[in-house]
């Protein structure tokens, strides 16, 4: 009866904490369509990483600055992202403890 009351706490624990806002904002894609786009977001990373921006004007450099940092923000956002709380870990760790 205790073991079944743990794991019902701990189950509680898991979806009690998050950011629920995110999860409904986000679109309903695929795990392979977001795969594909994470490997486009790297290979374009990629070719910043290898341009010459001392060849660039300043405007382009500001272009190419905000287009990574909409890439990273879209990356944050995937939905195969796993997030734990510190919470939720500590409480995982503390509900172990007690079990074993």
């Amino acid at each position: 009866m205790k073991i079944r009351n743990y794991l019902l706490v701990l189950a509680l624990t898991f979806f009690s904490f998050g950011n629920f806002n995110q999860v409904i904002a986000r679109e309903n894609i695929t795990k392979e369509e977001a795969q594909v786009r994470g490997a486009q977001i790297r290979e374009r990373v990629d070719e910043i990483r290898n341009m010459d921006l001392s060849t660039l004007t300043r405007t382009q450099k500001v272009e190419l600055r905000h287009e990574l940092k909409d890439m990273k923000k879209e990356m944050t956002e995937s939905p195969v992202l796993i997030v734990i709380s510190g919470g939720a870990l500590i409480l995982i760790i503390i509900l172990l403890i007690l079990l074993l």
